[in-house]
């Protein structure tokens, strides 16, 4: 799928360079190799004029290979740094220094040949350091944890430890973040974890329960997965999506793409559709329309093309007629009633198997 996605967006890319943009602009030219490229915040492309667009880099780009090559620095749409460092020829080499919104360091980190290496220190907005990790070429280590007030939890990689991870973008827990509790030895996850997620008025629900010995998961239950999801583990280390701009992979200005809500559509399909035999499948597509009501509830479904082949068409009917909610359409900020026109395609995967990339919503009146 990422690998697709990266042909699609650099095709695009190659295009741009080569015949000038159309519409969207994804980044302008300043001089010589030296572009400003826009981003959402999740490092997606985005349009400059996006409402989502909050990420602006200045970079050096070989136009030849698509690599970033040399130093960069990312900004928020303040103004603010929030991030800088430098590429050789696409790999991320040297210091790394990500900065809040405040202007405090966030974190800093040295790479080497794309790989952080060495000691990472994460620090709260308050500049209090919140996180020691060793970085080794095998494990991530943690060696040192504090409270935003002060108060030391893991020492040398032995005691309790508890961080809230942000979800990125729509989830189908329903919660903005996620917060992993349990013991820390030698450095690793060890024993029972529980992982807790948080809506916006701060309430805590269990989510997963897991298991684990000198770091590897031995047991993980979610209470919010059926059982066409698999299990993974839960990161329990702040992480920076920033990687995911070397891809120069785009989305589209709209509230579906922003917020990743048709990419979990997609998954949700071919999570389900992974377990057909695909001998005789090669691709096709996927139209449906749905009554939508003012809480995002589906009404009613009418099918307007499905799959040519019989058996894979029944079951596809039958997953979207159980999808159960979809974001509300919005209009002068409020939601709306609406008619939503939804457009998929199927193809076969690296391992034979039947997937689905992201699907493309059309809504009729709002946004």
């Amino acid at each position: 799928m990422k690998k697709f996605l990266f042909i699609l967006s650099s095709l695009i890319l190659l295009l741009n360079f080569a015949f000038g943009q159309d519409k969207a602009i994804y980044y302008e030219k300043l001089d010589s190799n030296m572009f400003r490229f826009y981003f959402d915040k999740n490092y997606y492309l985005a349009d400059k004029s996006c409402e989502f667009k909050s990420i602006e880099r200045v970079a050096t780009l070989n136009p030849k290979t698509q690599k970033f090559d040399g130093a960069f620095k990312d900004f928020n749409n303040n103004g603010r740094l929030i991030l800088e460092g430098s590429y050789i020829n696409g790999s991320k080499e040297g210091i790394f220094k990500a900065y809040h919104p405040n202007g405090i360091l966030k974190w800093e980190a040295t790479f080497k040949n794309d790989i952080p290496m060495g000691d990472v220190i994460h620090r709260y907005p308050s500049d209090k350091v919140a996180l020691k990790l060793l970085y080794t070429d095998s494990v991530i280590l943690i060696q040192d944890f504090w409270l935003p007030d002060g108060t030391q939890k893991v020492k040398n990689g032995e005691g309790n430890y508890s961080f809230s991870i942000p979800f990125e973008g729509y989830n189908q827990y329903g919660f903005e973040y996620y917060l992993g509790k349990g013991k820390i030895k030698d450095g690793k996850q060890e024993g029972n974890w529980q992982i807790l997620g948080h809506d916006k008025g701060g309430k805590q629900t269990l989510i997963a329960l897991e298991k684990y010995q000198n770091g590897n998961l031995l047991v993980g239950n979610d209470y919010f997965l059926d059982n066409s999801y698999r299990h993974s583990k839960f990161g329990i280390i702040p992480y920076d999506v920033f990687a995911r701009g070397e891809l120069l992979t785009f989305k589209a200005c709209n509230f579906d793409d922003f917020s990743n809500f048709n990419m979990f559509i997609s998954k949700a399909l071919t999570n389900s559709l992974i377990r057909i035999n695909a001998e005789n499948f090669t691709e096709d597509n996927f139209e449906y329309k749905i009554k939508l009501d003012k809480e995002g509830n589906p009404l009613k479904v009418d099918f307007i093309k499905m799959a040519s082949f019989k058996n894979l068409n029944i079951i596809l009917e039958q997953l979207i007629s159980d999808i159960s909610f979809y974001y509300p359409s919005l209009e002068n900020g409020k939601p709306i009633e609406d008619i939503l026109t939804v457009t998929g395609k199927m193809y076969k995967n690296s391992e034979g198997k039947i997937a689905v990339l992201p699907i493309i919503i059309h809504r009729e009146k709002g946004q």
